[in-house]
């Protein structure tokens, strides 16, 4: 399959385009759209399409021979699961995240109402997820500890500053006050956070304060690298927190 650039499948979106405006007219739709628009969209169909047949067509093996039938479909099962696995940890990371922040800001929120000692430490924690945002946090994967409990085993992100222990405290805050913060959805699991953890795979966020880098992991970058991380020239105190 040549790309919709190609003359022949130049005059093929052409016909069906012309072929959608015409049924456009005679029955009469609802919605009428320019020809800019329709083309736009036959493309990128187009396009996806292309890119599931080709990835449908046999590969060279390390043997350096195509693939057979099977072992195409085993690779494209292969495909197909570690896709679904990195949608499901983006899920759960962008779940966990929205459920930090309800939490923390909850938080802060109640202490600053009753005025107890440690807002200030709360008030910090929060500013330190709002900065790292979403994609500053860990993907995590399953796991069962004492062939019971099901927990959840945390990525380890190399270029981020160790808040590990700062987590950890929203994490216990979630799961001793969730039917209050957070009282939809189903019960928090435990989130187990350990040197032995996967690494993840994951760039670093760009645009970040120097202080939510790990110190050694930027000492060891390249000028270039360090320049293309496009590092953020405002301070983040860091702040030692002792919560009540």
């Amino acid at each position: 399959m040549h790309s919709p650039s190609s003359l022949w499948n130049g005059a093929i979106i052409d016909s069906v385009l012309q072929e959608l405006q015409t049924r456009c007219r005679d029955e009469n739709w609802p919605i009428h759209w320019s020809d800019t628009y329709l083309r736009a969209l036959i493309v990128d169909r187009y396009t996806r399409l292309r890119t599931m047949w080709r990835k449908t067509q046999p590969k060279l093996t390390e043997k350096g021979t195509l693939e057979t039938p099977a072992e195409t479909e085993t690779r494209l099962v292969a495909e197909r699961e570690t896709m679904l696995k990195a949608n499901h940890q983006t899920t759960r990371r962008r779940n966990k995240y929205y459920w930090q922040t309800v939490v923390i800001k909850n938080l802060v929120k109640l202490k600053m109402e009753e005025k107890e000692d440690d807002v200030d430490a709360w008030k910090w924690l929060k500013d330190l997820i709002t900065s790292l945002g979403e994609h500053g946090m860990s993907s995590e994967e399953s796991g069962v500890k004492n062939k019971v409990e099901v927990v959840l085993r945390v990525k380890n992100l190399p270029w981020r500053h160790s808040i590990e222990r700062e987590l950890d405290l929203i994490d216990l805050q979630q799961l001793l006050n969730g039917d209050i913060f957070a009282p939809q959805g189903a019960r928090p699991l435990q989130r187990i956070r350990a040197p032995g953890n996967p690494a993840s795979a994951r760039p670093a966020v760009k645009g970040l304060p120097i202080a939510l880098y790990d110190r050694l992991w930027i000492a060891e970058l390249s000028q270039w690298k360090l320049e293309a991380l496009h590092i953020a020239d405002v301070p983040f105190p860091w702040m030692k927190i002792a919560i009540s």
